[in-house]
């Protein structure tokens, strides 16, 4: 084990520098836990196969309609055009066949499309309500901690599995007076009707609208007014790093970022993951985004940022070390990207939801 060691404090703006590496933690600036502030602590790192139907197969080397026909005409004109004494008439004839040929082609092609039969959606894929679940489904593949339990009722379960999510981690929720029960489910996915708003009042995510909208719900630890509380002792904190990194030397924030950072709009996972990696190589911050649709961003703050800055050397060495991080700090994607303008960048995203307490050391998730 590689001993832990604190970086010496009192570096530029509050942004603690050192060019070993190492893996991110957050504690409290304050040992009674009245302030807040990022703390960096060193220690080691860390086909769909398409399927097309045999009735629609054509069979290797058969010769479409339209070049049989094309074929046939071609012969028929040939011998008919050598037969006659007269060129301007033998063009006429010609263009005629040529036309009714085309003609024929079309007629064929129109029969051949709209014989075949059309994919039937599923049935929790069908009209508004499945609109929003398949919204909510694709989130929740993409965005959702993989290691949460998920409860669902029937419909939803079955759009969750065919987005990806393995059926080992999707719960059968019940019903009840209260609406679902989500006894054993980390986070409840099901229409605002039924959503188990009792079992899981933290809402995560929302899709749709009217009767037809779905919701992503977890229920906090400690109960629901233990979880206001963290969360705004969480914003506090969150708007405290985020000027801390504001006024960082080593780290340029421009414009909505810059706004984002100040607010409080930026997961805590983010702000200490800036803090380390502006130990090692300076960055800008190009943006942040990956919210939760229908949650305020002080409630779900943004869990995604992409940075440029040092060469590609630097890059690589810099994704090796966010890959390398354990626990909370382990990204659930990290990349180099190509931004529009060819410069290459270091995005890095968390997962939902984020956890409380980084800062404050209350943390929980």
């Amino acid at each position: 084990m590689i001993p832990t060691r604190t970086v010496a404090a009192g570096m530029q703006s509050g942004i603690p520098v050192d060019k070993a590496l190492g893996v991110c933690s957050a504690v409290s600036d304050d040992p009674a836990g009245g302030t807040s502030g990022i703390g960096i602590q060193l220690a080691g790192s860390q086909t769909r196969e398409a399927v097309r139907s045999a009735a629609l197969r054509t069979l290797p080397g058969a010769p479409s309609w339209g070049r049989v026909l094309a074929t046939t005409v071609s012969l028929w004109v040939g011998r008919r055009v050598a037969r006659l004494r007269h060129p301007r008439l033998a063009l006429i004839l010609t263009i005629c066949v040529v036309v009714a040929a085309a003609a024929i082609v079309s007629i064929v092609q129109a029969g051949g499309t709209s014989s075949r039969p059309h994919a039937v959606p599923p049935g929790w894929a069908r009209g508004p309500a499945g609109a929003a679940r398949t919204q909510a489904a694709t989130w929740v593949a993409g965005q959702l901690n993989s290691a949460e339990t998920v409860g669902c009722d029937p419909l939803m379960c079955a759009a969750l599995h065919a987005h990806g999510v393995a059926a080992s981690r999707l719960l059968p929720v019940t019903s009840g007076t209260a609406g679902l029960s989500a006894a054993g489910a980390g986070v409840v996915v099901a229409s605002a009707s039924a959503a188990g708003r009792q079992d899981a009042p933290v809402l995560l995510a929302s899709f749709g609208s009217g009767a037809s909208v779905v919701e992503v719900r977890t229920a906090p630890p400690g109960g629901s007014a233990a979880y206001q509380r963290a969360a705004a002792a969480d914003l506090a904190a969150r708007r405290s790093a985020g000027m801390q990194l504001l006024h960082s030397q080593r780290i340029g924030v421009a414009g909505p970022a810059a706004a984002q950072l100040q607010a409080g709009q930026v997961d805590t996972r983010l702000l200490i993951m800036l803090a380390m990696l502006a130990s090692q190589h300076p960055w800008r911050v190009v943006g942040f985004s990956a919210d939760s649709p229908g949650v305020l961003l002080t409630e779900a703050p943004f869990r995604q940022v992409v940075i440029t800055g040092p060469d590609a050397a630097d890059l690589t060495a810099s994704l090796t070390l966010v890959r390398a991080q354990r626990a909370l700090y382990q990204p659930a994607q990290a990349a180099i990207v190509r931004l529009p303008g060819g410069q290459m960048a270091l995005r890095i995203d968390f997962a939902a939801p984020s956890p409380l307490g980084l800062l404050t050391g209350g943390a929980s998730g």
